[in-house]
C-alpha cells in the first residue's frame, strides 16, 4: 500500500507538472516564448520546429535527397541486384551467389529479411559509419555511384518523394541540384572539344543546344510524373503538390578541362532557355585532387562564359570551403570562397567552411554582408564529411558579421536527416532565437533564384519593401501598391505566401 501510495504520489507530481508546463505553454503568449520555454527539450522542440515554417531548402542534390529504401524498392521492381563485392546496384539478372535480387530480399520476396536489407541502406547511406572503419567523407561520397543505377527512369519518383517529405515540414520552395545532360556534354566535349580556340569555335553550340532540349524534354517527363504519383490534378491541395520546385545545374568538377568547360556553358545555356533552371553549381568533394588542381581555372571558366550570358549570373551558387584542416594541406585552405565570389561572380555560396583559414577574413566578411552574398550552411554533412562542429563550425561567425545565412540539408537521404532536423541542429548548439530563426527562414527566399524584387529590407527586423510594408500577412484584404508589387515578383509572391504561414503558425500560440 506505502509503495502504492508513493507512486501515486510521483504520478501526480507528474501530471502537476505536465500541467504546469502546459499552462506555461498556453500563457506564453507567443510562439517565440513557447520555443524559448520548450528549447531544451528536444522531443518538444522536434515538433516545434517541424510545424515552423521554413522557407525552403536552397542546398540540396537531388539523387542524395532519396532515402536508400526508396532506391531498393525502385531497383527490386526494375528486376535490378544487389552486388555484395562493391556494395552497388548492379543490373540484372542476378546469379543469387554474388549478385543477389534486390526483389527477393526487399519486403515481399521470398527472401525478405530485415537482417538482409540493414547492410544495404547502411551501403546507400552514413546510417550507422561511425561502427565502420570507413570515414564519414569516404562513406558519403562512396554512396552515389552505389545507388545510381536505380535513379534510372525514376527522377519523377524521386521528385514526388523530396516534394511530399518537404510539404509535411511546412516548406514551400526548393532548388534541387541535378546533372541531367552533363554527361552528354562531357562526351561531346571529348569527341570534339578546343579550348585553345576562340570562344566560339571551342565546341558546336548548336550540339549543346540540343542537349539542352533533351534535358526540357526530360523535366517535362518528370514533372509530369510526379504530378501524376502526388494527386495534383485530381487535388491541387495534395501533400507535396504546393511545393514550387526551380533546378540547379550542377557541373562535375572531377573530369577534365574540356568536359567542365562545356558541362559549364551547357548549364548557363539551360538557365537561359529553360525557367525551371535558376542557376549552377560545381560539385563533387572540392577535395579531390583534381578539383584541387583545378580550382582557378574553374572559376575562370565560370567568368568567361558567363560574360557571354550577363542575365543567367545571378544564378551562381558554388562549393566553395568544403574543406578542413587534415583533409587537404594548409596551402589549399582559406582562398576557394574568396576566388569563387571575386572571380566566377558567385551570388551564394555552398558550406564555406574553411573560411577562418582566410588571411583577410574580416574584409572578406564585410564584403559578404555589403553585397549580400549568402551562405548556405547544412551542419551535420559538415560534421559527417568535415570533422567540423561546434565550437569550430563558422555559423556563429557569419551571423556576427552579418553575412547572410540559410540552413540547408546537402543530402539529406545520404544523411538520414530532413531539413527540421537542421533546423533543431542550429537551435540546440548555437542557443538561436525564435526571431534569428524565422529570419533564416526568410533568408531561403529572400536569396534564391526566382525572377523579381525581393520583399525584405530586412528580414530578421522583418523590415519590408514599402509597397507592402503596411500590410498584414493573412489579412482578408490587400493594399493596391502591395498586390501590383507581387504581381509583378515571382520572388516576392512566394515570401508573401511565407509570411502568410507565419500569421497562422504565430497565431496557433496566442
Amino acid at each position: 500500500m506505502k509503495a502504492n501510495k508513493k507512486m501515486s504520489g510521483m504520478a501526480a507530481v507528474g501530471i502537476g507538472l505536465v500541467c504546469l508546463l502546459g499552462s506555461q505553454l498556453a500563457l506564453s503568449g507567443s510562439a517565440a516564448n513557447t520555443m524559448a520555454l520548450i528549447k531544451s527539450d528536444p522531443v518538444k522542440l522536434r515538433n516545434f520546429l517541424f510545424n515552423f515554417p521554413k522557407g525552403g531548402d536552397l542546398h540540396n542534390h537531388l539523387t542524395g535527397a532519396i532515402y536508400a529504401e526508396s532506391y531498393i524498392a525502385w531497383a527490386a521492381e526494375d528486376g535490378k541486384c544487389w552486388e555484395e563485392e562493391t556494395l552497388s546496384i548492379v543490373p540484372g539478372p542476378c546469379d543469387e551467389k554474388t549478385v543477389r535480387s534486390l526483389s527477393e530480399l526487399y519486403p515481399g520476396g521470398r527472401n525478405a529479411d530485415r537482417l538482409g536489407v540493414d547492410p544495404i541502406v547502411d551501403a546507400l547511406s552514413t546510417r550507422n559509419y561511425p561502427l565502420r572503419e570507413v570515414s564519414g567523407h569516404n562513406q558519403f561520397f562512396a554512396t552515389f555511384a552505389r545507388f545510381s543505377l536505380a535513379s534510372v527512369g525514376r527522377r519523377g519518383e524521386m521528385l514526388a518523394e523530396v516534394a511530399y517529405r518537404n510539404s509535411r515540414q511546412n516548406i514551400p520552395y526548393l532548388e534541387l541540384m541535378q546533372s541531367l545532360g552533363m554527361l552528354e556534354a562531357a562526351e561531346l566535349a571529348v569527341a570534339s572539344a578546343d579550348l585553345d580556340k576562340p570562344y566560339g569555335e571551342r565546341i558546336d553550340h548548336a550540339k549543346v543546344d540540343a542537349i539542352v532540349a533533351d534535358v526540357s524534354r526530360q523535366v517535362d517527363e518528370m514533372e509530369k510524373k510526379k504530378i501524376e504519383l502526388l494527386g495534383c490534378e485530381e487535388a491541387a491541395s495534395a501533400m507535396g503538390c504546393e511545393v514550387e520546385m526551380r533546378f540547379l545545374a550542377q557541373v562535375l568538377r572531377t573530369w577534365s578541362l574540356e568536359e567542365v568547360y562545356v558541362q559549364t556553358l551547357l548549364a548557363f545555356k539551360l538557365i537561359e532557355s529553360d525557367p525551371r533552371f535558376v542557376g549552377l553549381n560545381f560539385v563533387a568533394p572540392e577535395d579531390h585532387p583534381v578539383a584541387l588542381r583545378d580550382y582557378r581555372r574553374h572559376m575562370a571558366f565560370i567568368q568567361e562564359i558567363g560574360s557571354h550570358y550577363e542575365e543567367q549570373r545571378s544564378g551562381i551558387t558554388l562549393h566553395a570551403g568544403e574543406l578542413a584542416l587534415g583533409l587537404v594541406p594548409p596551402e589549399n585552405l582559406g582562398w576557394h570562397i574568396q576566388e569563387a565570389i571575386e572571380v566566377a561572380g558567385a551570388r551564394r555560396i555552398g558550406h564555406g567552411v574553411d573560411i577562418n583559414h582566410t588571411p583577410d577574413l574580416y574584409p572578406l566578411l564585410k564584403k559578404m554582408a555589403s553585397e549580400e552574398i549568402m551562405v548556405e550552411i547544412n551542419l551535420t554533412s559538415n560534421d559527417v564529411i568535415l570533422g567540423v562542429k561546434a565550437p569550430y563550425h563558422p555559423l556563429p561567425l557569419y551571423l556576427e558579421n552579418n553575412v547572410p545565412v540559410a540552413l540547408s540539408t546537402d543530402d539529406e537521404g545520404v544523411s538520414r536527416i530532413d531539413l527540421t532536423h537542421e533546423y533543431q541542429r542550429a537551435v540546440s548548439t548555437f542557443d538561436l532565437s525564435y526571431a534569428m530563426l524565422r529570419s533564416l527562414s526568410r533568408n531561403a527566399l529572400q536569396y534564391n533564384f526566382l525572377p523579381g524584387d525581393r520583399l525584405f529590407l530586412d528580414t530578421y527586423k522583418g523590415k519590408r519593401i514599402q509597397a507592402c510594408n503596411s500590410d498584414t500577412p493573412g489579412a482578408e484584404t490587400m493594399s493596391t501598391a502591395c498586390s501590383e508589387f507581387l504581381g509583378t515578383s515571382e520572388k516576392a509572391a512566394l515570401q508573401w505566401q511565407l509570411e502568410e504561414r507565419f500569421a497562422a503558425f504565430e497565431a496557433s500560440f496566442e
